[in-house]
Formats: structure tokens, sequence, C-alpha cells
């Protein structure tokens, strides 16, 4: 070899060593759904996970071991996922879904920050500037100046949550080396969701039960959530469906859209008693007739979507619609299955 080959070699090599290593041979480049291109190493081992919907797939996906670092507000986000991970109890919490703090982040050594997609861009930026890689997930297919709002306007809901879905869990999956358990989480969520829109289908528009999901101090979802899709999915029509997102509404609506069931987030269970004791609420068809639901962890309706939610979520709210049309449906047995195989044990919560 001649010496100026050699000497390009050298510097060539020289050069190579000197850049950071997500920029060297052995990492990779993806997008993530803020539409950003990020560039991260081969291999992720230590994940700071600053979204509860995350968190909740990277335990399914059975990656749990691969957390350092979780959101401050996880256990009231997502109540009871220690009982299937419970390394997760005593991580350091160097932020939450709207800050960090970047040198705790540092201090984690993480390979990787997944946040929301409505983290503040200071937030993002802030990380991303020390060399860290930071992932935006939204579980949901939003395009330009939708992709990042907390409350976004979609053609279709439906299809946007769905997609979005998809693309999120294969990209967490992608990124953690999980990419074929991946593959039988959204195999699993989908099938059965086809369980339940096949039934659902012969109910017709006249005889579809109108829902009301009631949140602490008058909040309530409207369109723009995955909630109105869970709540469409299963039979029912969201009487919020005209407002937008996350929103207070007035006592006055909900008497005038008379909702005959009304949901309750598990998290938000004491909700469910002011509903009963309340003498504003006495009129309402849901309270008469005492169709007042608490929606057990597994259901999550929150603004987005996971895969419970569809394989489970969804037909646990049909059968409470429809209890006729899905008698023969065994909620234990059902959630069982889904539990031993993506969570390693059975349900134990409420139903």
């Amino acid at each position: 070899m001649s010496f100026h080959r050699r000497a390009f070699l050298a510097l060539a090599l020289l050069c190579l060593s000197a850049l950071p290593n997500a920029a060297r041979a052995e990492s990779r480049t993806i997008v993530d759904q803020l539409n950003r291109t990020v560039i991260l190493p081969t291999e992720v081992n230590r994940i700071v996970v600053l979204q509860h919907q995350t968190l909740d797939i990277l335990v399914e996906l059975g990656a749990a071991d691969k957390v350092v670092g979780v959101l401050k507000s996880w256990p009231s986000l997502i109540p009871g996922l220690d009982k299937y991970a419970p390394g997760l109890k005593g991580l350091p919490m160097p932020g939450d879904l709207s800050a960090a703090n970047v040198e705790e982040v540092l201090s984690l050594k993480p390979d990787i920050v997944f946040v929301t997609n409505y983290a503040p861009p200071e937030m993002i930026e802030a990380i991303a500037k020390t060399g860290v890689p930071v992932v935006g997930i939204s579980l949901s297919k939003g395009e330009g100046v939708e992709a990042p709002k907390l409350n976004p306007t979609f053609a279709d809901d439906d299809v946007a949550y769905a997609e979005g879905l998809k693309i999120g869990v294969k990209l967490i999956g992608e990124i953690v080396g999980k990419s074929e358990r991946a593959e039988e989480l959204l195999n699993f969520a989908f099938a059965n969701r086809k369980r339940v829109e096949e039934r659902v289908a012969k109910i017709a528009d006249a005889d579809r039960v109108r829902l009301y999901m009631a949140n602490p101090k008058m909040s309530t979802y409207g369109s723009g959530k995955y909630t109105g899709v869970i709540m469409k999915r299963s039979g029912g029509i969201n009487v919020a469906a005209g407002v937008r997102g996350s929103t207070k509404v007035s006592m006055e609506d909900v008497l005038a859209w008379n909702p005959q069931v009304i949901f309750v987030q598990d998290r938000y269970a004491p909700v469910a008693d002011e509903i009963r004791q309340g003498a504003a609420w006495r009129e309402i068809d849901a309270v008469k007739n005492n169709r007042i639901y608490i929606t057990p962890e597994y259901v999550k309706p929150w603004g987005y979507p996971l895969p419970e939610a569809l394989a489970l979520g969804e037909l646990w709210m049909a059968k409470k619609l429809y209890p006729d049309q899905f008698a023969d449906i065994d909620m234990q047995k059902e959630v069982d299955a889904f539990y031993t195989q993506f969570y390693a044990q059975p349900y134990t919560g409420p139903h």
C-alpha cells in the first residue's frame, strides 16, 4: 500500500473516531412520531421514559428491564402497572410529560429518552443538545402542525389512532429490539377489535346508547381523542362529540345531552360517587337507571390508545352497553389471555 493511501486511511479513521457515537457505523436512523429524524445507537439498553403510554408498551414488549428512569406521574396515570413490572418502583424520576431535569436525565446515562408528542419543543431540544437521542411518541398519525398537539384535529379520528398505534408500537419495538413481539401485540389487539366490530355493526343507529365520560371538575373528552373512538367502536355515541379534546363542560350541557350511560376512569373513581350523590345529576337517565360504570385498568380510555384498549377495552365497553349481544363473552378469560401473554401473569385487578 502506498504512503499516500496509508495516510488517507489513517486520516479517515481519525475523523471517524472523532464523531459522536450516534454518527458512527453502529448507529441507525429512525423517524419518530413528531416527524423528526433521530440517530440512535444500534443497541438500546438504558431508557428514560417520560410518557406513560410508552412505559406501558415497553412493559408489554418485555423491555421493562431496560428502563432506568420514569416520569413522575406514572403511578397515578397507570395505576397498577407495578404489579406486572415491580422493578419500576423506586426508579429515578428525572422529569414528567412537559418538563425534564436535564442533569438528572444525563446522570442516568440513557441510550435514549422517550417523550410525548406534546412535550415542549424547548424540553426536547435541551435534552437532544446533550447528544442523547430523543424520540417523540404520539400513538396517532398526525401530519404537519397536528403532530405535536395535545388535542389534534384529524380528518378521521379512528383511522388516525389505529394507524398511529401501529406506527408507534412498531417503532418502540424496533428501537428496543422487540420487533417480533410488537407484531404479536398489534395482531392480538386488532384481531379482538375485529370481533367487537362485527357484532356492533348489527346494532341499528336508533338503538345505540348515548355515553358520557365523566372526569373531575366537569371535564370530559370530546372529538380528537381516542376516548371518542373507543365509545364509537363499542357501539355507543359520545354525547360530547361536539366539543374538542379534553375540555370542561357545564351541568346544563350534560342535562341537555342526558346520557344513558356514564363511564368514569378507574383513576378518577371518586367522581362516580360524586355523580350518584349529586342532586343536579338525579334526572339524568344514567343515574336513574344506575348505569354508571368505573372502567377497569385495562380499558385505559385515555386521550391516546394502547394495545389493551383495543384488545380488551372496546370489548368490555361493548359488553356493558349491550349485555345481551355479548352475553357469551367471559371478560376474565379474555383479560387473562392478554395479560398472560404480554404481562407474564393473569390479570388481578377489578372488572
